[in-house]
């Protein structure tokens, strides 16, 4: 029996076509769209297989409402909507397989596929982004810890690249050095620290971009919803690359590779895959990529649904229209259609 696969999809500010064309390379399964209206109002899909998340979240790159989006969107889906197996995907994201593939893929072992780093088991993990999960974002500590984080690293250029993140590598030999791993070090202790973390509840680092059976979503809404969680991690630097590994880790799933292939980041943001990356992409394990442009017609998205896909990257286009949903249609989860032939 095939899964029954629900694709969530973060949209903020890229084009509607961009989304549309998405949805028509994820179906025949279902996509369920969180869309920030007060980003970008005027939001009209055509994919048959979309539906809007109601009443979303004011959303944003570093803004804790894009963490809050992604669990309500999974409340909504546990609540409303039938589905085996939950694939969280941003707008510059396209499959890279034939979705065949990805259902034979997703009925394997494993409960739940992300990848993530031990937080304070990794050097390098700790001290690139330790201050971020340790201290408040608003703090004087996250300012000081940030400092002795450069501190650390020097004027060194290392960097490994992993679990959809990437870190710096290596450290100078100094004594500033020394005293900035001391410090970071004794912030990781709790009763120092005054973080949220220990033993049960250790930190982990990685990409936002999971996928996961329904039991382990249902356990991560669960987590969020944990007394002190939210709270504590409302108040961290883009709190999702360390909320979710956290929660998936925690609950302990049977654990496969992630799902995504993610182009090397420059600085925080990841790079935008062209046509000169389509070998790369073909001989990828994954089954996502991203980062692509936000433009529908863009040679690299077309050849990547036509050649890797296999699918028309403009099936559907013109027969039905699903409009930006009416307040009340939002609130009851249903978007309106309209046939384009009437």
């Amino acid at each position: 029996m095939k899964p029954k696969i629900l694709f969530v999809v973060m949209s903020a500010v890229s084009k509607p076509s961009t989304v549309d064309q998405l949805a028509r390379s994820l179906a025949p399964h279902q996509v369920l769209v969180h869309h920030d209206f007060s980003q970008r109002p005027d939001f009209a899909l055509t994919a048959p297989n979309v539906i809007f998340v109601p009443n979303p979240k004011r959303t944003g790159w570093a803004h804790f409402g894009f963490v809050d989006g992604i669990f309500h969107s999974m409340l909504y889906a546990l609540e409303k909507l039938d589905f085996d197996y939950l694939q969280l995907l941003s707008p510059s994201c396209l499959p890279i397989k034939p979705m065949e593939d990805f259902q034979l893929h997703v009925s394997g072992p494993a409960d739940a596929h992300f990848d993530c780093v031990d937080l304070l088991g990794d050097r390098d993990a700790l001290m690139s982004v330790g201050y971020r999960a340790l201290t408040p974002e608003k703090s004087l500590r996250f300012r000081a810890a940030r400092r002795l984080s450069d501190s650390y690293f020097g004027q060194l250029a290392g960097r490994r690249d992993e679990a959809g993140i990437w870190l710096r590598s290596g450290h100078t030999k100094s004594l500033l050095s020394r005293l900035a791993l001391l410090t970071i070090k004794t912030l990781s202790r709790p009763e120092i620290g005054r973080h949220i973390f220990d033993d049960q509840f250790r930190p982990y680092y990685g990409s936002v971009w999971f996928g996961a059976r329904r039991h382990v979503v249902a356990g991560m809404v669960q987590g969020f919803r944990t007394p002190g969680v939210r709270q504590y991690f409302s108040q961290l630097c883009i709190a999702e690359e360390f909320l979710i590994p956290t929660l998936l880790m925690y609950l302990r799933p049977k654990k496969g590779s992630m799902n995504h292939h993610i182009k090397s980041f420059t600085h925080a943001h990841p790079g935008v895959f062209d046509e000169s990356d389509l070998p790369q992409l073909g001989s990828s394990c994954a089954f996502f990529a991203r980062k692509f442009p936000d433009d529908c017609r863009a040679p690299v998205r077309l050849r990547v649904i036509n050649e890797l896909v296999e699918t028309d990257p403009f099936f559907s286009e013109s027969k039905t229209i699903r409009k930006q949903p009416s307040v009340e249609s939002a609130r009851m989860g249903t978007p309106l259609f309209v046939n384009a032939m009437s």
